[in-house]
């Protein structure tokens, strides 16, 4: 997977669940896509980025940390702010786990 490379399947995925339609945003939300999985994929500490490939748990650790990034994203705001899901660190902790398991098999 390249991580900057976002495909319109999971764009449309992103856009669905924040209920955001049209256009307006999709350069927006793409380079928030991109920082939300640069940062998962440092917290996993690999440069393997075909562990990413088809994996669901990263895909939905990806929306849930962008979900929170563009409804946080404007520095002062009328509207309550939220912390970063509890959800997405039990994802990242998952996530770490799956790595050192195919890291562990591929070493034998």
């Amino acid at each position: 997977m390249e991580l900057s490379k976002i495909d319109d399947d999971f764009l449309q995925l992103v856009k669905n669940s924040l209920r955001v339609d049209g256009t307006d945003n999709d350069v927006l939300l793409k380079k928030i896509i991109v920082t939300a999985r640069k940062n998962i994929a440092g917290q996993i500490e690999t440069d393997d980025f075909s562990f990413y490939d088809d994996n669901d748990e990263f895909d939905y650790a990806v929306v849930l940390l962008t979900n929170n990034l563009y409804t946080n994203r404007l520095a002062t705001s009328n509207q309550e702010r939220y912390e970063v899901p509890f959800a997405l660190e039990n994802l990242i902790l998952s996530l770490k786990e799956a790595w050192l398991v195919k890291v562990g098999e591929e070493n034998g």
